[in-house]
């Protein structure tokens, strides 16, 4: 079972929507927090049938800060034990036969002077059940001064606090594969912070029942915190269906649609009875996937490339043109990716019929939509 813990810095963004569809469609998570949500908590619950995750809870946001939500596949069993302003605290089973496990997603207090508001929400939270406990997301506070990278070094009293509470509650840190930071304030020269804020910690007890569970520092072109990955259980690889062919509508992004489709129109019969019709639409189709394979190929794979050459380059750090030039093609193949999406959703086809094909031809010309 995959979870997605992410600081999106504000989640009413169609481009950070788009890229969390992507996440969440790519490793097929069963449950999804994020903080720092930035909106109202009956928006937030409106993600619930973007991301075909129909479980939610949601804390507003107070103005343009804050705001916490929980999304988790309809397949699990999710009791809400208690949730706060920083924090949703849920036992969790992956079926009615499976023993319960604890999970807390927290966000933790921005401003040092009130972040033992935070542990003093774990110190209450750890006797509250006797379950394995794992504790996820962004602390904002590292444990240790390598986790900092910065010309100015970071108070080692707010860190020690920190540990301490974490020793306290019997909470391990589980490591993690990727950049080793999780947060990165894009500023240049002695400003620039980047630190280890978001991560998994867990009770011996739960790391002993789930003893490959991993977590990954992910990147995205949306936010300054990497979204987290933790993958608990290993899933099994089922059998995809076969695909059906279709016209998709993101083939409108290139110029060379048009071309494409009279050459192979021209080189087909279309003399004759609608079967010859019906064969010769078959036949521009053909041409028509083989065009895409070369002009767009799969759209997830180059995706997940592009994130890993976005980790290597924000690893390096001295490149800003090329970080630049990656951030902009992840961000036309989300919403490439998008349009996908919005064709495949049979409720969203039957509603908005051909309205969609309009709306992305003016997309992408610029054009204003014309008033009748």
């Amino acid at each position: 079972m995959n979870a997605i813990v992410w600081n999106c810095r504000g989640v009413g963004n169609s481009r950070t929507v788009r890229d969390l569809d992507a996440l969440v469609r790519s490793h097929n998570p069963k449950l999804v927090f994020l903080s720092e949500t930035m909106i109202s908590e009956s928006r937030v619950k409106s993600l619930r049938w973007r991301l075909g995750l129909k479980g939610c809870l949601a804390v507003d946001s107070h103005g343009k800060r804050g705001g916490i939500a929980l999304f988790w596949d309809e397949n699990i069993l999710i009791d809400l034990l208690s949730m706060g302003d920083r924090y949703i605290d849920v036992s969790v089973r992956e079926s009615p036969s499976s023993a319960p496990w604890r999970a807390t997603f927290i966000y933790g207090e921005p401003r040092v002077e009130d972040r033992h508001r935070t542990w003093e929400i774990l110190q209450r939270l750890k006797n509250w059940s006797r379950d394995p406990w794992v504790v996820l997301g962004d602390f904002n506070e590292a444990m240790w001064q390598f986790e900092h990278f910065s010309e100015t070094k970071r108070g080692e009293k707010q860190m020690e606090n920190f540990r301490n509470i974490l020793e306290e509650c019997d909470l391990h840190d589980m490591g993690f594969s990727g950049v080793p930071w999780t947060y990165d304030n894009k500023k240049t020269g002695n400003r620039n912070v980047k630190v280890r804020l978001d991560r998994g910690v867990a009770t011996q007890q739960w790391l002993d029942r789930f003893n490959n569970a991993t977590v990954y520092h992910l990147t995205s072109p949306c936010s300054d915190h990497c979204p987290l990955l933790v993958q608990v259980l290993q899933e099994e690889n089922g059998t995809r269906p076969r695909s059906q062919a279709y016209y998709e509508i993101m083939w409108e992004r290139d110029a060379s649609l048009e071309d494409c489709i009279q050459q192979a129109w021209a080189g087909e019969s279309t003399r004759g009875d609608l079967g010859t019709i019906c064969s010769a639409l078959k036949g521009v189709m053909r041409s028509l996937k083989q065009w895409s394979t070369k002009k767009f190929g799969s759209v997830r794979k180059k995706l997940e490339q592009l994130r890993s050459n976005l980790a290597e380059l924000q690893a390096a750090g001295d490149d800003e043109a090329a970080t630049r030039n990656v951030i902009h093609e992840m961000n036309e193949l989300l919403y490439r990716e998008e349009m996908l999406w919005l064709q495949r959703s049979r409720v969203s086809w039957l509603k908005e019929g051909d309205r969609n094909t309009k709306f992305f031809i003016r997309k992408q010309h610029g054009e204003q939509e014309e008033i009748v």
